[in-house]
């Protein structure tokens, strides 16, 4: 495994000046980019096929969660600090009693964590939306049935890694990556993700939300699927009076 060193922090800020668009700064340990871990850009993911910071695309990242322009050591959001795309009023909020540690992640020791991803599109995308996000968390497991977009389930989820970690900020960590998409039939002005952990004593340490418009098959591609149920229909037609 690949672990946070000098040539990731590279590797970002060159991507970031290329792109115009940046990944995690990885302060919190492992790479999730990195290969053999769970996290994936749009542009590379089974569930993506855009890129970040292109056309009606929103994104926004945490990897640490503290946040000196809210002005207060008590108040509880936080912006997306590797940053965002698209979108205002981007923040993560948590719970009483769960708080920032001294490497920037959000944990309690004695209540179960909620946390809630807000972000408002700037301009709103038209026709039906896939909305992402993939959670990295260390020691326990968020809460699955907990996860939900505007109080809707998601569509579909997987767990993209799960393993013991050695060498982060604080020693060997069991890390566990996830992601979870909805299908939205229509974009919604405001995306508010909820989840909980399965119990306290959840370090979460990275978050990314991507969005952007679903595509819609070509007239080509029409015609190719109409005339593929032809011939299918004509072959069972075929078989019948055989």
């Amino acid at each position: 495994m690949k672990l946070k060193a000098a040539r990731n922090t590279l590797a970002g800020l060159v991507l970031a000046a290329t792109s115009g668009v940046a990944l995690a700064d990885f302060t919190n340990g492992p790479n999730p980019y990195a290969a053999g871990y769970g996290f994936d850009t749009p542009q590379e993911a089974s569930w993506g096929g855009w890129t970040r910071g292109t056309g009606d695309t929103l994104w926004a990242e945490w990897d640490t969660f503290i946040d000196r322009s809210y002005g207060t050591s008590s108040d509880r959001t936080a912006a997306a600090d590797v940053g965002s795309y698209g979108a205002t009023n981007v923040n993560i909020g948590w719970n009483p009693n769960t708080f920032p540690t001294g490497t920037g992640n959000l944990y309690s020791f004695s209540v179960t964590s909620v946390f809630n991803v807000s972000l408002t599109d700037t301009t709103p995308i038209a026709g039906p939306v896939r909305a992402v996000l993939q959670t990295e968390g260390w020691g326990v497991d968020i809460d699955l049935a907990s996860v939900t977009l505007n109080g809707v389930s998601a569509t579909a989820a997987a767990n993209t890694f799960n393993g013991v970690v050695t060498g982060t900020p604080v020693g060997d960590a069991d890390v566990i990556q996830r992601y979870f998409y909805w299908d939205l039939a229509a974009a919604p002005t405001a995306y508010n993700f909820s989840f909980a952990g399965a119990g306290h004593s959840l370090s979460l340490t990275q978050v990314a939300v991507d969005v952007a418009a679903l595509p819609v098959p070509e007239p080509e591609t029409y015609a190719m699927l109409m005339a593929g149920l032809g011939l299918m229909g004509a072959v069972a037609r075929r078989r019948r009076k055989a």
